[in-house]
């Protein structure tokens, strides 16, 4: 083939996978250099020659064309990929050119769209991103706050755990700005906000902020998944938007934004398909049923490189891992046995994570607890695990150093995955610097390529955005049909105004039909409703019945409770645990209605945990009381006071802020151990964290000792 004309694009990708060039070289460069000339096939160049600096991380088949391939690189636009030492002087200017400014924090290089919209968001110009999963959004952010042009910046994240590994990654800059990432924590000089779109809203105020940036934006379209965060996500962004600060929104794989966007919305929209990293699709031969789990493991078993598996649930993530077990699918690793041993001992030696971890086989989904999720990211990314069974919570925007992605089921949330969904798991394969070519395995074909346009309801207020959110925006914003919607909330008396917009979130119409039954009742439940501090049973129980009646319905079993007895009862046990997970597990092992194995009580208790106490609960406890105390005092009941239990609710009742620590990594039960299991108070989590970081002197064994390590050393 040497000396061809005709060589084609397969063919070169054939030579180069195969790593036989036969003297090809120069032919392939030749096609790569004519590819580059058509806009159209720009990004096949690109491909090319991210496969040409996989196959030289092996080999050195391209060495008597460095220079060449250099050129190449810099002509396709990825400058950090260059080699500065061989380049020339206009190539070295032009390599320098994608430097940051004044960036002290490494040796960083931008490619040609980094690079652009970098300087667009110098200029004070607002950019709004759609990019591949590889593109290196994050960089740009980093390169802005080390300039320090921006005196307070705003991240917003869609989970709690991007805080973390993005708090982690920013944890340069205490220099320059103080870093908050709870609303307990005080304002500083210079401020760098790294929120959730709830912890936002619940910042008493804003510093006057100069820039901010919203990671995952699509998902302030309420059609593409959690409707009850994207409307938080919405009322975050008019918050945001009213201090006047340039803005950077940044997330993969948008076609366009809808319309209806305000003058004061101008912004650069960037749509781009520029990628760092190829990810090659392999669809297998579909397996039939029955024998699913078997094609998986024969798959993975001749594997190599670190491996995410997506499925479509935990419980199946569960099953995928069971049965890689029974299949003697990975290597024990003693390493990983005292991080098995101490999860054994504080949640249950049967949970199948204490036997997977051995294996090298992590598992990661919404149940598991945030500090483990971390710790098994971690060490993935660190090689220690080969395989990360994971569902959709490690897809939406944690980073990976997967070589291979395999799509194990083509489902989220019972609906086939869509192009978009798709394109995110398998953004996931592949890492800048690390893998430049990723693989994707299939046991069904993709779904068919249709990108999204983004809907933003907080300013096109059509019939599908919620009024929860509409009455959110000020009277002068709305548009007339939504104005409309509106005017039952301001002709009743039930519930105020300001009422209804302080319960951020909460259906307005819920809360009014709340309020109406309340005051039916009254002179029946007002003395159970009137308590303050710490309620009896049938004062909590009749305001669970308020709560899954009115603001949070009961739809069969809503992870793990079925009737506002059952979440009364449980808010009861778990008060009386006082935080000990294990003493849950056990009695959930002994509970009669039903006896669930090892597996099912651990997560059963987890899933309990992280949606009622953890996030649900106390919000629509503190809904309930400001919905009904103008009514008690109005029928000569005393005002009822929720506070005290809503908070300790929250930090299962723990020492305030224990349960938050487990974003920086630190499991609760071990916060616990370093506090010696004192029940003190801290009035901010800042006052915790610096307690937890002066402990001495207390036995820790190995594995702990590593998980304090790190948390202190990201302090």
């Amino acid at each position: 083939m040497a000396g061809s004309n005709s060589l084609t694009v397969p063919a070169a990708r054939e030579l180069i996978a195969r790593g036989q060039l036969e003297g090809s070289q120069f032919d392939i460069l030749k096609l790569i250099s004519r590819l580059m000339q058509e806009d159209e096939q720009q990004s096949t160049a690109r491909e090319l020659l991210l496969r040409i600096l996989e196959l030289r991380q092996t080999q050195h088949s391209f060495g008597a064309y460095a220079d060449v391939v250099d050129s190449l690189l810099r002509t396709a636009g990825l400058f950090p990929y260059l080699t500065p030492a061989t380049l020339s002087l206009p190539d070295l200017i032009a390599y320098e050119a994608h430097r940051p400014l004044d960036y002290e924090y490494g040796d960083i290089v931008f490619h040609e769209i980094q690079a652009k919209i970098y300087r667009r968001l110098m200029s004070r110009e607002n950019v709004i991103l759609s990019a591949p999963t590889s593109f290196g959004k994050s960089l740009v952010l980093d390169a802005i706050i080390a300039s320090n042009k921006f005196q307070n910046i705003a991240v917003i994240l869609p989970t709690i755990a991007l805080i973390d590994e993005t708090r982690k990654r920013l944890a340069k800059f205490r220099g320059l700005y103080r870093i908050i990432t709870h609303p307990s924590q005080d304002l500083g000089e210079r401020n760098l906000l790294v929120m959730t779109q709830e912890r936002i809203l619940d910042l008493p105020e804003l510093p006057a902020l100069d820039l901010f940036m919203i990671d995952e934006f699509y998902k302030l379209d309420i059609s593409r998944g959690d409707v009850d965060r994207g409307i938080l996500l919405n009322h975050a962004l008019q918050r945001l938007m009213r201090t006047g600060a340039t803005f950077y929104l940044a997330g993969p794989n948008i076609h366009s934004l809808a319309g209806h966007l305000p003058q004061d919305f101008t912004a650069s929209f960037i749509s781009t398909s520029f990628a760092t990293v190829v990810s090659d699709v392999k669809l297998l031969p579909t397996p039939t049923r029955g024998t699913e789990f078997e094609a998986l493991s024969d798959l993975c078993e001749d594997l190599a490189g670190p491996t995410l598996i997506y499925c479509r649930s935990p419980q199946r993530a569960r099953q995928v891992a069971r049965h890689f077990i029974s299949a003697g699918i990975g290597e024990y690793s003693s390493d990983l046995q005292p991080a098995a041993d101490w999860i054994g001992e504080q949640y249950h030696p049967d949970w199948l994570l204490c036997k997977a971890l051995p294996q090298r086989i992590g598992i990661h989904h919404g149940k598991i607890p945030r500090a483990l999720a971390q710790y098994q990211v971690t060490a993935f990314n660190e090689g220690k695990l080969d395989f990360l069974i994971c569902t959709s919570t490690l897809i939406e925007g944690v980073n990976t150093s997967a070589k291979n992605v395999v799509i194990f089921d083509h489902q989220l949330n019972r609906k086939n995955l869509d192009f978009f969904t798709f394109s995110n798991i398998k953004g996931r394969s592949g890492r800048m610097m690390r893998h430049f070519v990723g693989n994707v395995y299939l046991f069904k074909p993709p779904p068919e390529e249709e990108l999204p346009t983004v809907d933003v309801p907080l300013y096109s207020q059509d019939d599908g955005t919620p009024d929860s959110l509409l009455i959110q925006v000020a009277e002068g914003d709305l548009r007339p049909s939504a104005s409309d919607r509106l005017e039952k909330y301001r002709r009743q008396n039930h519930v105020s105004l300001d009422i209804l917009r302080a319960n951020a979130g909460i259906d307005p119409q819920s809360q009014v039909d709340l309020a109406k039954e309340v005051r039916r009742t009254v002179h029946l439940v007002g003395d159970k409703l009137s308590w303050r501090q710490w309620p009896r049973y049938e004062n909590l129980l009749a305001c669970c019945q308020l709560i899954t009646r009115f603001l949070q319905p009961l739809r069969g079993r809503t992870h793990g409770v079925a009737s506002p007895a059952q979440l009364a009862y449980r808010m009861n046990v778990l008060r009386g645990a006082a935080g000990d997970i294990k003493e849950l597990i056990e009695q959930e092992l002994a509970s009669d209605y039903e006896t669930p194995t090892p597996d099912d009580a651990v997560e059963n208790v987890l899933d309990f945990i992280r949606f009622w106490p953890e996030f649900h609960f106390p919000r629509l406890l503190m809904t309930v009381q400001s919905v009904i105390n103008p009514i008690l005092v109005e029928a000569g009941f005393e005002e009822c006071d929720y506070s005290a239990y809503a908070s300790s609710a929250k930090s299962l009742f723990m020492p305030r802020f224990v349960t938050d620590v487990e974003e920086y990594g630190l499991p609760s039960q071990l916060a616990m151990k370093l506090l010696n299991n004192r029940h003190v108070s801290f009035d901010s989590i800042d006052q915790l964290l610096e307690v937890l970081s002066q402990v001495r002197a207390v036995d820790l064994n190995s594995f702990e000792d590593s998980l304090y390590g790190g948390f202190v050393g990201f302090l």
